[in-house]
């Protein structure tokens, strides 16, 4: 069993909690802020800029990294003869195999099933809802906003589970930068401000009060919302509470949650 690991990423870092690895987390970096607990472990750094030194002396036997953003810092520690994993997930069957791999690599292999049961088990109880719905709106999901960058990897499957129609980019591609005609094309009745990092302090406003998209349907009638991105551009537990959100304000009349739109601005 693994006894000192460092997590560089904090969709890992919340699933080895989920797992029940609190003891064995010795490390974190700065991003790493859920659940509470986390934010009291020590800081290597932050995505990039992880301090070398400090990772040595806390002696991990695993470092785990996350996406192709960390592809420089795992070939660095790999050279250094460390055991160092890197999660890249682009889908939700993706995620789920993270967490498994994750699971096997700490010895947590029937946590890690019961985790992806539970996760399995929520997005089923949404989608079977969502069924009900009488229309799926065209929903627009932005990751950055400069350029304005629609969020891809499994965001799309989210979105679909939600009862969305939601075809400017496919499950499994990277988020990429959308045209201002895409989007006047597009029309989208929804619009969802998800900035990477950004957590939920984002005005509406670089949405509202970009050029050209003030006549957009969603900007007209009001319908736009900001997230938390935590809830939807980390590959880890909480993808499931994000679907709820998306859910929630697509489909008010069948979703009602109060707790999870108190999560909504």
């Amino acid at each position: 069993m693994l006894k000192r690991i460092v997590s560089m990423a904090p969709s890992n870092t919340e699933i080895l909690f989920e797992l029940g690895l609190d003891e064995e987390i010795v490390a974190v970096t700065r991003y790493c802020d859920f659940p509470e607990k986390a934010k009291e472990k020590p800081k290597i750094g932050g995505w990039l800029d992880i301090k070398e030194d400090l990772v040595l002396k806390y002696k991990p036997d695993l470092l785990l990294t996350s996406t192709f953003v960390q592809n420089d810092i795992t070939k660095r520690y790999k050279k250094l003869g460390m055991n160092i994993e890197t999660l890249m997930p682009t889908t939700l069957v993706g995620v789920f195999n993270s967490i498994r791999r994750i699971g096997k690599l700490v010895s947590r292999e029937k946590e890690a099933e019961s985790l992806i049961k539970r996760m399995n088990k929520e997005i089923s109880e949404v989608k079977n809802s969502a069924k009900f719905a009488d229309k799926r709106p065209r929903l627009y999901i932005e990751e950055w906003h400069k350029p304005p960058t629609i969020s891809g990897n499994w965001v799309p499957t989210l979105a679909r589970i939600a009862g969305a129609d939601y075809h400017l980019i496919k499950a499994g591609h990277h988020s990429r930068e959308v045209s201002l005609e895409q989007v006047q094309k597009y029309n989208p009745e929804y619009i969802i401000i998800s900035i990477c990092g950004l957590k939920d302090n984002v005005p509406k406003e670089w949405v509202t009060k970009r050029q050209g998209w003030e006549n957009l349907k969603a900007v007209k009638h009001n319908n736009v919302y900001v997230f938390d991105d935590s809830f939807l551009n980390r590959p880890g537990p909480r993808l499931t509470t994000g679907l709820k959100m998306i859910a929630n304000v697509l489909h008010p009349e069948i979703f009602a949650d109060k707790e999870i739109k108190a999560m909504i601005k």
